[in-house]
Order: C-alpha cells, then sequence, then structure tokens
C-alpha cells in the first residue's frame, strides 16, 4: 500500500520541467521546479509548514511556544496565506490572517481561499493609525505596498503581544522561512545530479533565493544566482541601475525608515532574510522586469507548455531565458513555478507583477 496520512506530507518533491518548446531556441537547459503543484497551489506550503513546525517546538523570535488550541498570526498580499491557512486547518490551528486588500485586485480570489480553509480573514488597519495621516501620506507616496506591509505587521506584532496564545510567524524575518525552503535544493540536486549552473527566482522575503543557494553550497554547489524584482516596484531592495551587479543594490531604504517610525522594536534589533541573503552574497545579479513582460511570458507557459501559472512565474522563466542566452551549450538552468494562475484570474488582464 502506499498513501499519505494528512495533505501536509503533500508538500514537497515537486517535478522539474524541461522547456523544450519555449527554451528550443538557446543552447542552455532551462528547467523549472513545478511548485504549483503543492496542496494550496504555491512554493509557500514549504515555508508555512516550516515555520508552524518550528513555533510548535517553540524556535521562534520570542521562544513562544505554538499550544495545540493556538493560533497563528501573520499578513500577507500573496500566497503566503493560503500556505499558512492549509498548513493550519491540516494540524487543527486557528490562523489570523491579515490581507492588504488596497493591494488585492478583482474579485478577491485569494481572501477566498484564506476562507475556505477556515483561516479568520483580517483587513489589516490602515498605515495612518501606526503612522499618523501626515507621515502615513508620506510613506505612501514613496512605497505604496510596502508602507502597508509594514503597518500590517506593526499590527500583528501588537496583536500576539495582546493575545498569548497567538504566535506571529512573521515570514520576513523568520529563519525558518528559508530553512523551509532549503528542500528545493536537495530535490534539485538529486534531480540534475548535481549538474547546476545557475538558479534564480523573483524576490520577496528573499527566502526562496537564500534558502536553495545554501542547500546547493552546502554540496559544495555553487551555481550562477540571479535575483528578480518588478520594475518601479522593488519593495525590498534598491537596485541602482536597470540590471545591477552585485554591489550595486540594497535593501530599501524606505522600509529602514517605516521601522523607525513605526517603532517596530523586532525588525531594529533583527536582519531580514533580505539582509542575510545579501550580506552572504546572493544574488550574483538582479534583472528588473515589467508587469507586461511577465504576463507575456505566463502566457506563453500556459498556451506552449501548458504550465497553468501566474505573472511571477512568467517572471522567472523570462529571465531564465535572457541567462540561457547568454551560458554554454548544454548548461543548466534553473527556475520556479510558484503559483497556480487561477488565484489571479479576477485581476486579468489588470494584474500585476509583485513579490
Amino acid at each position: 500500500m502506499n498513501f499519505i496520512n494528512n495533505m501536509t506530507e503533500a508538500v514537497g518533491h515537486t517535478p522539474l520541467l524541461k522547456l523544450n518548446k519555449i527554451g528550443k531556441d538557446v543552447g542552455a537547459n532551462v528547467f523549472v521546479k513545478l511548485e504549483y503543484l503543492n496542496p494550496s497551489g504555491s512554493y509557500k506550503d514549504r515555508m508555512a509548514l516550516a515555520m508552524v513546525e518550528s513555533a510548535e517546538k517553540g524556535l521562534t523570535w520570542n521562544g513562544k511556544k505554538l499550544d495545540p488550541d493556538g493560533t497563528i498570526c501573520d499578513v500577507s498580499a500573496g500566497n503566503c496565506a493560503p500556505a499558512l491557512a492549509f498548513v493550519c486547518a491540516v494540524k487543527g490551528y486557528r490562523a489570523k490572517l491579515g490581507i492588504y486588500k488596497p493591494m488585492l485586485k478583482g474579485d478577491g480570489t485569494r481572501l477566498k481561499i484564506v476562507s475556505a480553509f477556515g483561516a479568520e480573514v483580517h483587513e489589516c488597519a490602515d498605515p495612518s493609525v501606526y503612522l499618523g495621516e501626515e507621515d502615513s501620506q508620506k510613506f505612501l507616496e514613496e512605497d505604496h505596498d510596502l508602507t502597508y506591509i509594514m503597518a500590517g505587521k506593526k499590527e500583528m506584532f501588537e496583536y500576539e503581544q495582546d493575545h498569548p496564545g497567538s504566535v506571529w510567524v512573521d515570514q520576513i524575518y523568520n529563519p525558518y522561512n528559508y530553512i523551509g525552503q532549503k528542500a528545493i535544493g536537495y530535490e534539485l540536486i538529486d534531480q540534475l545530479d548535481g549538474k547546476i549552473d545557475a538558479f534564480g527566482c523573483a524576490v520577496g522575503s528573499g527566502a526562496t533565493l537564500l534558502g536553495v543557494s545554501l542547500a546547493l553550497s552546502e554540496h559544495n554547489i555553487k551555481p550562477f544566482t540571479f535575483g528578480i524584482v518588478p520594475h518601479g516596484a522593488e519593495t525590498y531592495v534598491e537596485l541602482e541601475h536597470d540590471e545591477s551587479l552585485k554591489g550595486q543594490f540594497s535593501v530599501s531604504s524606505v522600509g529602514r525608515k517605516l521601522i523607525d517610525s513605526l517603532k517596530l522594536k523586532k525588525w531594529q534589533s533583527e536582519k531580514s532574510i533580505v539582509e542575510k541573503m545579501l550580506e552572504l552574497g546572493y544574488p550574483d545579479e538582479f534583472f528588473r522586469i515589467t508587469s507586461e513582460e511577465a504576463r507575456a511570458m505566463a502566457n506563453r507557459l500556459c498556451s506552449e507548455e501548458g504550465i497553468y501559472c501566474g505573472m511571477s512565474s512568467g517572471a522567472n522563466v523570462c529571465i531564465a531565458m535572457r541567462i540561457a542566452a547568454r551560458m554554454d551549450v548544454g548548461k543548466n538552468i534553473v527556475t520556479m513555478i510558484v503559483d497556480r494562475r487561477d488565484r489571479y484570474l479576477g485581476e486579468y488582464p489588470n494584474d500585476k507583477f509583485i513579490v
């Protein structure tokens, strides 16, 4: 007999696909890890499971242990919320997940997914609640999305303090985010016999790029690494040029100012995953990409390769193809198909590439 006992056992061990149609005109091989086949529909299932299981052991930023009747809380505009809701549903925990509603468009499909898993969906307060009207407006003009993100994090920080049975997993700073993603690297080593010449993906929290890079490095595999951010909306990373080499990018200065203004003491004393990633020298190169470029490639992946994916996956493959074009014949370039397209259908054709 061959079966699993619960759906968390279905997380990971995703197939690796060679892009034989889209990649036919380059000499290098372009592979995609099909992370959209995870149970909740995205690569975030790995990190959600790792963060919840670490909380069960008390391996949290403040040593707080998740009780059997406890609550997991965090904020997300993307795939983290459905992934945490899924893991909590399987394990029997409550989940309180804040959503930055102004950052969502269309019919709110991601909200419906989170609710379907039984989580409590909470619309985050306006940033002015924590920053005041004047400072809030100033920061919103500098970086709209990041201002909502940081204010939402402040809200979860306070929620955990006020509710003893809750654990804030804080994906942007939680080391078990990238530790959970290391399994992708181990699987790639097995799938390609360790022959990995380049790896990269879109950078949000930085956990996937850092986790995979660390896993490969443990086996003395050191590929060229590349990171991808939306053009004109680098949430956590600032680039000095359209395509930035190592040493020409940094952690968002707006983010630092927001942390101080919000008095987010936890973040003032810790390093984010992005900061750790940059300090360790990853990635070798950053690329910007527009929503139009990402959408066009996502459409090609659907119509030519049969991969039902969203725009972040399109962005990943678009840049992977650029890397493949400048590498020798037979080299292996790997990137990610991170999630399913159906959670964005309500936003199409006005969907945006965000991380």
